[in-house]
């Protein structure tokens, strides 16, 4: 059985006491939508430190975006790469120590940047503290990495991660959701640096109900990925039917004759994944499938 590293740590900000926490550790900072191969390096950058310093490396994230704190819910384009149980599970899959959800309030949303770096990296006994050149916090986002070197001397040590670019482009989150959006799933996961995972429910006539109306699909057309239903695991066919632009539990048809009938319980959790490994590519296109195969796809559901 694989050893368990990570203990997380949700921290509401109305009740949040720094002494229950407090401990030396290297923290790295950041929203980590996706834990993409950008995030990795700022992961991996602090974890150098907490090795050289023989102390625990932490990760402080968030519970949301902070778009989605000052938009509609019902409206909103925001679209998350991974849910958080997600992120909690690429978290331990990168032997994280500690992992700190902060809940990202309105009451949290108003601190000043003095006050974040005080409360939560001080008053927590942070000695390295790690992001990426673009970080911001405070009010506003008014903080950033130079504000974070000053405000943090003499407590600890501030360190910025440059942008990590593929093809001559930042890897980011942003880029990630547009290629996912343009149905480029082989090229999302490249710069991922792990499967793409989105989460459902089984309902009657092969169809699937995705769980997290928030999270980013791919676009109106017919796929191929992995299906995991129960203990059972095959690359199987899908079709998105519909391309919302609101947030909706989208739902999707899914060929399931692969699956054995003792599997296919209505309301049984599922989990579509579409893998880093090039092996799809023999036949997809970054993971969508050309019109004659959509055709010959759609007569088998």
């Amino acid at each position: 059985m694989e050893e368990k590293y990570l203990e997380v740590y949700y921290l509401k900000s109305s009740e949040f006491d720094p002494e229950k926490f407090a401990r030396p550790m290297v923290m790295a900072l950041g929203f980590f939508d996706g834990v993409h191969r950008g995030h990795q390096g700022v992961i991996n950058t602090a974890r150098k430190y907490a090795q050289e310093k023989q102390l625990p490396l932490a990760v402080m994230t968030f519970d949301r975006h902070s778009s989605m704190l000052f938009t509609d819910p019902e409206t909103t384009s925001f679209r998350y790469l991974n849910t958080l149980p997600q992120k909690v599970d690429l978290m331990e899959k990168q032997k994280v120590d500690y992992l700190f959800v902060v809940e990202f309030s309105h009451a949290f949303a108003t601190l000043s940047p003095e006050t974040f770096v005080q409360r939560y990296l001080i008053d927590l006994r942070v000695k390295v503290a790690v992001a990426g050149f673009d970080f911001t916090f405070g009010q506003y986002g008014l903080g950033d990495m130079e504000l974070l070197r000053k405000l943090g001397e003499p407590d600890f040590r501030t360190v910025t991660v440059p942008k990590k670019n593929e093809n001559k482009h930042k890897i980011s989150s942003t880029r990630i959701r547009k290629l996912i959006a343009t149905g480029k799933m082989a090229e999302a996961c490249q710069l991922l640096g792990h499967e793409y995972m989105v989460g459902g429910k089984l309902l009657p006539d092969q169809q699937i109900k995705i769980d997290n109306k928030y999270q980013q699909l791919p676009p109106l057309g017919t796929y191929v990925c992995q299906l995991e239903i129960g203990a059972e695991k095959h690359q199987v066919k899908i079709n998105i039917l519909t391309s919302e632009t609101r947030p909706v539990n989208q739902i999707i048809q899914a060929d399931l004759h692969k699956f054995s009938k003792s599997s296919l319980k209505n309301g049984i959790e599922v989990m579509l994944t579409w893998p880093k490994q090039k092996e799809a590519a023999d036949t997809v296109v970054n993971g969508l499938l050309s019109e004659q195969e959509q055709q010959e796809a759609s007569n088998s559901f």
